[in-house]
Parts: C-alpha cells; sequence; structure tokens
C-alpha cells in the first residue's frame, strides 16, 4: 500500500509539473476569468455577469478545455514513462500492472479535479464577490457544472490513457489526443449532420446518437442543471424533455458515468496487455 501511494504522489507532481497541464489549466483558469469579466451586459454587478449568463458560457469552455486537458495529460502520461525508461526500471521493483495503473489512473484524476476547483473557484469566489450568485439554489448549481467538468476530464483522461498505452514518444501521444479531441468535438457533429441528410432518422436515433458522445452528454446535463430542462439546446432538448421529462438528468448522469468506467476499464486492459516494455 505505501507503494502504491508513492507512486499516486509522483505521478500527481508529475502531472501538476507538466508543461501541457500548465498551459491548459492556465488557458481555463484565464478564460473562465475572462468569460465572468466580459459577459456583464445589462448585469449591474461591477462589470461581472450574474450566475446564468457565465455559466453557460462556462458549459461549452469546460467541454472544450477539460476534455483537451484529459485526453493530452491520459495519452502522454503512458508515452513519457516509455520515453524515458522510466516505465520498465518502476515494473522492475516489486510491484504490480495493477498498482501502476491505478497510481498513474489516481493520480491523474486528482490533478485533474484540482484544475476544476481551481478554475471554477476563483470564478465562482468572483462571481459570489460580484453578488451574482443570488443564493444557495444558484451555488448548488455552479457546484454541479464544475462536478460535471471534472467528471468530462477524467472520462476524457480515461480515453487517453487507452490511446497512449502503446505509444512510445510524448509527440505521438499528443497528435493522437488532438486528433481524438477534433473528433469529438467538431468530426461528430458533422457525422449526425451528414447522417441526417442522408437517412431519414428518428428522433429517437437522433437523440441516442448525440448523447452517446460525453461531450453532448455533459453539455446537455448541464443545461438540465442549470435551467432545469435542456429547452435552450433547440429541438433536441425540447424532445428529450418531452420524452424523459425528469428522469433526463438522473439518464445523463448514468451515461457518463458509464463513459468513465468504460474509459479506465479499457485503458488498464491494454495496459495489462501491454508487451515489450522496455522497448
Amino acid at each position: 500500500m505505501g507503494a502504491t501511494r508513492w507512486m499516486i504522489w509522483k505521478e500527481g507532481r508529475e502531472i501538476l509539473r507538466s508543461r501541457w497541464f500548465g498551459i491548459t489549466a492556465g488557458s481555463f483558469v484565464a478564460v473562465a476569468l475572462a468569460l465572468a469579466a466580459l459577459s456583464m451586459g445589462g448585469s449591474g454587478y461591477i462589470g461581472l455577469a450574474g450566475f446564468g449568463r457565465t455559466a453557460a458560457a462556462l458549459v461549452n469552455l469546460s467541454a472544450l478545455i477539460a476534455s483537451l486537458m484529459g485526453l493530452g495529460l491520459g495519452a502522454m502520461t503512458w508515452a513519457a514513462e516509455r520515453e524515458s525508461g522510466t516505465l520498465a526500471y518502476l515494473l522492475s521493483y516489486p510491484v504490480s500492472r495493477a498498482q501502476v495503473w491505478a497510481a498513474k489512473a489516481i493520480g491523474g484524476a486528482m490533478a485533474l479535479a484540482a484544475a476544476m476547483a481551481l478554475g471554477f473557484g476563483i470564478t465562482g469566489l468572483i462571481i459570489g464577490l460580484g453578488g451574482g450568485l443570488g443564493g444557495a439554489e444558484e451555488a448548488g448549481r455552479y457546484a454541479a457544472l464544475a462536478a460535471g467538468a471534472t467528471l468530462l476530464a477524467w472520462i476524457t483522461y480515461g480515453l487517453g490513457m487507452t490511446l497512449g498505452v502503446g505509444l512510445r514518444r510524448q509527440s505521438t501521444a499528443l497528435g493522437l489526443s488532438l486528433l481524438a479531441w477534433l473528433a469529438g468535438v467538431f468530426l461528430s457533429d458533422l457525422g449526425l449532420m451528414g447522417l441526417v441528410g442522408t437517412f431519414a432518422l428518428s428522433p429517437a436515433v437522433l437523440w441516442w446518437l448525440t448523447v452517446l458522445n460525453p461531450l453532448h452528454a455533459f453539455r446537455i446535463l448541464a443545461m438540465v442543471w442549470l435551467n432545469g430542462s435542456p429547452d435552450l439546446l433547440g429541438p433536441a432538448g425540447a424532445y428529450a424533455w418531452r420524452t424523459y421529462g425528469e428522469a433526463l438528468g438522473p439518464m445523463l448522469t448514468a451515461i457518463m458515468l458509464g463513459w468513465l468506467a468504460l474509459a479506465f476499464l479499457m485503458a488498464a486492459l491494454r495496459f495489462g496487455r501491454l508487451q515489450d516494455i522496455a522497448a
């Protein structure tokens, strides 16, 4: 158990020191603060937006940067170890692969949670000081948004770990994670548009194709948390609310938790089958 704790501490420290973490986490904090300062139309709060406008902007920011941060860190965590030869050295000690995998998973998750807490915490504090958080209900919704963004970062971290298990260079891992991020953020939307234009998809099929992407599931779930329904997302949101009603929030939460379990399970299976670690 002591070896596992040491490896968790080592992994968390290395991630916090990594350039990719610094760039993405710093960008998240900076843009979140800029959104709070610039989204001020008609708010009347010392140049700061109220809760609703800033939180809505944070939904899209979280979907973009949290997923990018998680994918990049997850993919590079293995490649960095293999490129430097430390993974083979670490496994030469009396530790199991399960311990190494658990340390990387837990250490990375803790670092991502710290980044999300910092970004949402500072932004929430400033919004609160400006009078934007009107009460406990809005504060609770804001905390739920932060928790959802952290969950998305964990999901993409697990997917990044799955992508990067067999890679030996950080540059390759970063490039692959960027391609995966672009596919999840942009190409999935274009693909859905192409399917709609080619096939007569029913609203139910289109809905499930949409929410099976964890980024879309997070966006819709965040709107449910913030507004009580996803109607602001247009016809898809209206269809979902009309079909599932109050069960929509728990259903989307279950989908994201399922993605979390699947992502880390795939990473564990790939690492368990990895050969030629010293190569």
